[in-house]
């Protein structure tokens, strides 16, 4: 699917936008810039924590956002350096001291290999890796406590070549390991040594190799237990207590869905790759997806619950919609927008505008953001959520020359108000997560050539 069809429109919600919301005028024109990180500008009046120039030849991995480690202490960020994935810690005053969480190679890595998946404990304060050893043979399993010295242990292994592995920490004391092992040629059979006896053993003792959804038990002396499921693995997405998961597909798998209390999974309606953005944590089957709609013209958000099957389209291209606290979905997009309008027009000028959605009362209400953008940039729009101060970071892209213009916006849904923090070029790659409490944002921003800078900074509100 070409990236022409990733665009953004919210859709009618019994009745439609027009029924049941209201639209509040322009904003003011957003006050000057005054502050610089490397391919942003902060606002003026926005309070700065702090701002930490990563090393020369650091770059971030776009999807992979600040991680907030030890209660806020310490935040880990995710990226490339030297052609090898490096996970670099930065804690003390101002989060400007800093040291290595996992490598690839080099003295500070727990081991040579390559990182295919890291993820923090819930408690934020180990770390897990999956690293595949130099001959892609073996898959180790790193935890690293982030309170001790040195680069962790290898807590558990799997041999064999995978052709994907997902990570993922059910509670603080289980891991869930998504493995989806690279097919093997058939074994042949030895034939006997001229030397040997009728009682010799004619072919290699049968392979049983570990295939599927591997849960990993950290605590006390460990254990490794499979979950035997008939389904191919993809990236996992877990509902808020571990009941379910879905296994979002790719080239290799289809969508899954996967019931731990009952060891089942099933093929999702959707056959083409989905990406969950969202999980209720108020109804542990409810999730928002991004998924192609029933045209494959364009891509939609919708909302699915597992118990009920019930399914509802909220927005269309775009990964900016989340959960809130009280369980509306608040999301990006333009009331005028159509299908027919954003995939015939993708460069018509529209008013970007924020939608709360109250699923069960059927009612929206939108919130413009006084500025323009387009579907096609409205596309490529982001969002992260704090459920600690019911606020939302987005990264919205409008029309500029030469190249588009990046906002980062803040909604508070507490206040009903919108700022604009930040905005700058659209160049390199723009990552950014709240603290534990959503007091701050942090803002990951830059590239290779122009350099890469963390920026923590207080919303407004």
């Amino acid at each position: 699917m070409s990236r022409s069809y990733l665009i953004l429109i919210l859709a009618l919600i019994a009745g439609g936008f027009s029924a049941c919301s209201t639209v509040e005028p322009p904003k003011p024109v957003a006050p000057p810039f005054v502050a610089r990180s490397t391919t942003l500008e902060v606002t003026n009046g926005v309070k700065i924590l702090t701002t930490v120039g990563m090393p020369n030849g650091f770059a971030p991995i776009a999807g992979r956002p600040p991680m907030w480690l030890q209660n806020g202490a310490e935040i880990g960020v995710i990226g490339t350096e030297g052609g090898h994935t490096i996970v670099y810690g930065l804690g003390g005053p101002g989060w400007r001291t800093g040291r290595v969480l996992a490598a690839e190679t080099g003295p500070r890595a727990a081991e040579a290999g390559t990182i295919v998946d890291i993820a923090p404990s819930p408690d934020s304060l180990t770390l897990a890796t999956a690293m595949v050893t130099p001959d892609g043979k073996r898959l180790d399993v790193i935890s690293r406590d982030l309170i001790a010295t040195g680069p962790g242990q290898v807590i558990a292994s799997f041999d064999g070549p995978y052709d994907f592995v997902s990570l993922s920490w059910l509670n603080g004391a289980t891991i869930a390991l998504a493995l989806r092992r690279h097919p093997e040629p058939a074994q042949e059979a030895r034939p006997k040594s001229e030397t040997s006896d009728d009682s010799e053993i004619d072919t290699e003792p049968p392979r049983n190799p570990a295939d599927g959804l591997q849960l990993i038990v950290v605590s006390g002396a460990g254990s490794v237990a499979p979950l035997k499921l008939p389904c191919p693995m993809s990236a996992l997405s877990w509902s808020a207590h571990g009941v379910y998961a879905v296994g979002q597909g790719d080239a290799g798998a289809p969508p899954i869905i996967i019931d731990r209390r009952k060891s089942t999974c099933t093929r999702f309606h959707v056959h083409e790759p989905i990406h969950v953005l969202d999980w209720d944590s108020d109804d542990e089957g409810s999730f928002l997806y991004v998924g192609p709609d029933p045209s494959k013209h364009s891509l939609g958000v919708y909302l699915y619950n597992i118990a009920t099957g019930a399914e509802k389209l909220m927005a269309i291209s775009t990964a900016a919609a989340s959960f809130t606290d009280g369980g509306d979905v608040l999301s990006l997009g333009s009331q005028k927008l159509t299908f027919r309008g954003a995939i015939e027009h993708p460069e018509e000028p529209m008013l970007a505008q924020v939608a709360i959605s109250q699923v069960e009362q059927s009612e929206v209400d939108l919130k413009s953001l006084g500025f323009n953008t387009v579907p096609a940039m409205l596309a490529e729009s982001t969002m992260s959520y704090s459920r600690g101060s019911d606020d939302a970071a987005m990264q919205i892209f409008a029309p500029s020359l030469p190249v588009p213009w990046r906002k980062i916006v803040t909604y508070s849904l507490r206040s009903d108000s919108a700022f604009l923090i930040a905005a700058g070029p659209a160049r390199g790659t723009v990552t950014m997560s709240w603290s534990p409490k959503g007091r701050w944002v942090a803002i990951l921003d830059g590239d290779t050539t122009t350099g890469t800078v963390l920026s923590v900074l207080v919303s407004p509100r």
